[in-house]
């Protein structure tokens, strides 16, 4: 569709354009809106500007005329003849600054607004913003502001403040995407903006025949969480198979447990039954660590058993390119309303009934926070760290290849679990993507994200580990910050929950502290600023060196008790939300004796940071003994936030 046919379906769907009128390749300029544009129009033509294809700023037929001879000219040296449908389209100069809105179908999310600085260096300065299709007016201005550009809408230097006419503008858009499904491409470039509002002075849409982004609709599901009668299919004596690590980790359960291992016999005292042909009771939830091509089988055994939740372990399924099995057990999961974790999974816990049905860490203490992993290596390390911390879970979820149960379905039922406070999500690939969105929009408890596969080699190794496509990175992180996630940049930082805006730094040096504030401001936290009044009680307990600011720098020869002395001060401080403990080694620093000051009861949470090897070993050795966390890097320590 060219430029003189989108202008009336543009008008007629809200927005404002310039007058126009078409021309054919020579026919006379009768025009009563100088001074004008003039460009010409093809479908052969995509880029104008790079084949010489437009000319600004005419004021008369006599110009334009010119105009026209010349682009015909620039156009056939390179290699593009025009013909009888081809022409001209004038319209009318509109003066402001050059924005840009287009539309892209992404394979993952569907329907993408992309928003910004427009002109024809778009590509160089990319201050674009994503925004959702069913995103409101709070998710829009999320969007809006992620761009240099919108302080310009906000009133920069003096400027009319417009911010209500770009919302306003992309909701013209939003509204006119859904009543155009089988958009495939649209480019509105430039749209102009100036005091008098938004006009799209050029356009070009591009159609899909049917709409390409099929999701499925929601289904009712049971409650993935209210397990009181499991069964374990593939229980083994043999320590170096999973069945006997999960067996394990299972027996603490404080509902009923069923292991299956068709050699029968007994796992530490409990029976292990031969079939599930042997088990006279209902089961609720299902592990499957059996060899893959039982596993369909084993479900069908279950069904009469009136199984709801299954959890299947075993590997080889999409991940090794099997994708027919994987919809089997979609269809299975449909016809009987399953809810089924995996295939390729590490497992499931739960702390309601202390019920561990993972082949991770046995240890794993109590909490409020769900932990959501689609690596299954990845989230043993994680519990292992966690073991090692004292962080506590409500809930750990293996998700694996989602062959039925996805991130979506994970989010909604976590949202309405009361032991769960606070969601960290680790993501390779995401499926069904405005339905990951809504279930975000929707959650009622903070989430955070760590996503794998940035760079095209990563999304390759994605592909191949889950079976899910990764997605365009700067995409996903701008769509779900727009719903209000927070986006991490290590996978550690999804053991911490909270988000920081007041950080206070102690240290005896000065160097790591100016680097660990380059970390704290690029994670998008905030530095405490002390008032006269924090000044004043520091100069109280400090040397009068000190550095009189945050970071607050106590000097190199700092002892315990001069560390405690700034702590006292800083932990009294009401503006202060977080404190960082920053120690480096020097020959008086008494380590040990200023970690040990942790175990007194302070106001706020104190992670202390242990620069240095050897002369830190006791000292990290007395912190990871009580599950105290600590970091020995500034990369990890500022990674959480």
């Amino acid at each position: 569709m060219v430029e003189s046919e989108l202008y009336p379906l543009l008008l007629e769907s809200g927005f404002h354009v310039p007058p126009f009128r078409r021309f054919a390749l020579d026919e006379p300029f009768e025009i009563d809106f100088y001074p004008i544009a003039l460009k010409v129009e093809s479908p052969k033509i995509v880029h104008k500007s790079d084949v010489g294809g437009v000319a600004l700023s005419l004021t008369n037929g006599h110009d334009a005329a010119a105009a026209r001879d010349k682009m015909i000219s620039s156009i056939r040296e390179h290699g593009i003849p025009l013909n009888s449908d081809d022409g001209f389209i004038a319209t009318a100069m509109i003066q402001g600054e050059e924005l840009f809105a287009g539309v892209v179908n992404d394979p993952i999310f569907g329907q993408i607004i992309l928003f910004g600085k427009g002109g024809v260096l778009l590509e160089l300065y990319r201050d674009v913003c994503y925004i959702d299709t069913n995103a409101d007016e709070e998710e829009i201005l999320r969007s809006i502001r992620t761009t240099k550009i919108s302080k310009l809408f906000e009133g920069f230097r003096g400027a009319l403040p417009m911010m209500d006419s770009i919302v306003a503008f992309i909701q013209t858009l939003q509204r006119f995407i859904r009543t155009h499904p089988t958009i495939r491409e649209c480019d509105l470039n430039p749209v102009i903006f100036n005091p008098q509002g938004l006009h799209v002075v050029d356009a070009r849409i591009d159609y899909h025949s049917t709409p390409t982004l099929s999701e499925h609709p929601p289904r009712i599901r049971h409650n993935f969480f209210d397990n009181h009668t499991v069964a374990l299919i593939g229980a083994s004596n043999d320590p170096n198979k999973v069945g006997y690590a999960i067996a394990r980790n299972a027996l603490a359960f404080s509902g009923k447990l069923y292991l299956v291992n068709t050699k029968g016999g007994n796992f530490e005292g409990t029976p292990l039954y031969r079939s599930l042909c042997e088990i006279n009771d209902t089961i609720d939830t299902a592990v499957i660590t059996i060899p893959s091509c039982h596993v369909i089988e084993t479900i069908k055994e279950l069904i009469p058993k009136g199984v709801k939740n299954i959890i299947i372990v075993s590997a080889g399924f999409k991940e090794v390119g099997d994708t027919q099995s994987e919809e089997r057990l979609n269809a299975l999961a449909q016809k009987h309303n399953l809810n089924i974790i995996g295939p390729n999974c590490l497992g499931y816990y739960e702390s309601t009934r202390n019920l561990n049905l993972t082949f991770g860490s046995p240890t794993i203490h109590k909490g409020s926070l769900a932990l959501i992993a689609q690596s299954g290596a990845v989230l043993s390390s994680l519990m292992d760290k966690a073991a090692q911390e004292g962080i506590g879970f409500s809930h750990i979820l293996s998700a694996g290849n989602m062959a039925d149960m996805n991130f979506a379905d994970i989010i909604t039922m976590l949202s309405a679990a009361p032991e769960c406070d606070a969601i960290s999500l680790y993501a390779e690939g995401i499926q069904e993507g405005k339905a990951f969105l809504e279930a975000l929009r929707r959650c009622s408890k903070p989430v955070r994200i760590y996503k794998a596969g940035k760079s095209p080699q990563a999304r390759k190794a994605a592909f191949s580990h889950t079976g899910n496509l990764s997605g365009d990175y700067p995409m996903f992180r701008g769509l779900l910050e727009s719903v209000g996630v927070k986006i991490v940049d290590s996978i550690e930082a999804l053991l911490y929950t909270r988000s920081f805006d007041n950080i206070a730094i102690i240290t005896n040096a000065g160097g790591p502290g100016t680097i660990l504030t380059d970390t704290i401001i690029e994670r998008g936290a905030g530095l405490y600023t002390l008032n006269e009044n924090d000044i004043e009680a520091l100069d109280g307990v400090l040397p009068s060196n000190w550095s009189r600011n945050n970071p607050i720098d106590i000097i190199g020869d700092a002892r315990s008790d001069r560390f405690n002395a700034a702590l006292r001060c800083v932990d009294a401080m009401e503006g202060v939300d977080m404190i960082y403990l920053l120690i480096t080694p020097q020959l008086m620093t008494d380590t040990l004796d200023i970690v040990r000051l942790l175990d007194s009861q302070w106001n706020k949470p104190i992670f202390p940071i242990l620069l240095g090897g050897a002369m830190m070993s006791k000292a990290l050795l007395y912190l990871r003994e009580r599950s105290k966390p600590c970091f020995t890097t500034l990369q990890d320590a500022g990674g959480f936030l």
